[in-house]
């Protein structure tokens, strides 16, 4: 799949832990290892730690990148200092990324190079706003200012985890969002379920207080 990928003009590979079997992280790195003597774009670990249930510590990945089988990664863990670990070990020598909205704001003050998630898939324009502010800008005034307004939009993705299942779910939340604000991509696929229609509003006035304009009926 990597290599098909790569003759289909991919700039880069985006790749999660291979995770049912619990694989070692030995046997993780060396996953990735044989992934890099087959491709010669480069490959960046998804981390997502809480649904895979493998973790590469930050000398794993350290390691990777040495080894030049990794040219970074999309930290996807709920603890900023995960991040924060990475990115002051790595000393800027590889890409580290925020990979999920809980930990976007402290990873970009941090140094993150990116951020790589569902409020940027989502409302890409003051994602990419944030980013600019902190990273470019160093206003973290106006950066606050403008998380207020983003935060309440990433609580409600996550809602689902937060209350044990209930609420809105992070999938749900982003269809939903790009229905309302175009262009139509219609329903999750089952099992996710569309987003209920109590959250709705909430969505809408969430996106409106970020500029954009919410087509009626969505």
């Amino acid at each position: 799949l990597s290599r098909f990928a790569e003759r289909c003009g991919a700039d880069a590979l985006l790749i999660v832990p291979p995770y049912y079997m619990a694989p070692t992280p030995v046997q993780v790195m060396d996953h990735y290892r044989r992934i890099a003597e087959q491709v010669s774009i480069p490959i960046l670990v998804y981390h997502n730690i809480p649904l895979t249930s493998v973790d590469l510590t930050t000398d794993h990945l350290l390691q990777l990148f040495e080894e030049r089988a990794i040219a970074g990664v999309k930290m996807s863990h709920p603890e900023p200092d995960r991040q924060c670990q990475l990115l002051q070990a790595a000393q800027g020598r590889f890409a580290v990324y925020a990979g999920i909205d809980t930990a976007a704001f402290e990873g970009l003050c941090h140094g993150s190079h990116g951020w790589i998630s569902g409020i940027p898939s989502t409302v890409p324009r003051p994602a990419r706003r944030l980013y600019d502010l902190i990273a470019v800008d160093g206003n973290l005034p106006a950066a606050r200012e403008l998380w207020s307004l983003l935060a309440p939009l990433m609580r409600l993705q996550f809602q689902a985890y937060h209350s044990r299942g209930e609420g809105a779910h992070w999938f749900s939340t982003m269809k939903a969002a790009l229905n309302m604000i175009g262009p139509p991509v219609g329903d999750p696929q089952a099992p996710i379920r569309p987003l209920p229609v109590q959250h709705r509003e909430t969505l809408a006035k969430m996106l409106q207080n970020l500029g954009y304009q919410v087509k009626s009926g969505q």
